[in-house]
């Protein structure tokens, strides 16, 4: 196995992850209730192996010649950023930040659920995973393909146990109720900037 087209892929998918996305911002939000992290953490890494798979074993490039498709996805997925801003906002001001941890023990389906929506709607997951790290496997030929797949999941290996269970040292400070607060007016904030951003590049404003 190459070890340089390892740590090509591994950089790569580093990039794309390392941010607060909508993706991000759910699973620090449940790491800092410390509840379910385990859980969270391994669907966004069994995801990722979907994923990145189905783009470095070519369906990227099918994804990237169908344009109606990658337009039915943004729009799909701005919708649901704009839901998930909405209920971000909702927390913040009508005071029910301070529930986060007993919501997350009683609800644990619904995490998932939600888990699920804010990765698999999520356009930018489908364009970062499937389309940008499959079509740059492309150019590390067809033996390339496993160590240039292994790198870029052992990125995302790192980042969600990192996020996930990393978080909890913060736990302290979200003692506080402004901090929930402003966790949420952020979340918000970052999922209302989510959709902007999808609408814009799919020039619908």
């Amino acid at each position: 196995m190459s070890s340089q087209v390892f740590f090509s892929a591994f950089s790569l998918a580093a990039s794309q992850i390392v941010g607060i996305g909508p993706q991000n911002a759910f699973v620090l939000r449940q790491g800092l209730a410390r509840q379910h992290v385990l859980t969270i953490v391994l669907i966004c890494i069994a995801c990722d192996v979907l994923l990145i798979s189905l783009g470095v074993f070519g369906v990227g490039r099918l994804l990237a010649s169908l344009p109606s498709l990658t337009s039915l996805l943004v729009w799909c997925g701005a919708g649901l950023m704009l839901w998930l801003s909405y209920q971000s906002f909702h927390a913040a001001f009508v005071g029910k930040a301070l529930q986060l941890q007993q919501d997350a023990r009683l609800c644990r389906n619904g995490v998932i659920r939600n888990l699920l929506l804010v990765t698999l709607l999520n356009p930018y997951v489908w364009l970062d995973t499937v389309v940008l790290i499959g079509s740059m496997s492309v150019m590390h030929g067809a033996q390339g393909r496993l160590p240039f797949m292994l790198g870029a999941l052992a990125a995302s290996v790192m980042w969600f146990f990192t996020v996930g269970f990393g978080a909890g040292r913060l736990a302290p400070w979200f003692q506080r109720p402004g901090s929930w607060r402003l966790l949420d007016i952020a979340i918000g904030s970052i999922m209302l900037l989510t959709a902007g951003m999808l609408l814009g590049r799919s020039g619908a404003i």
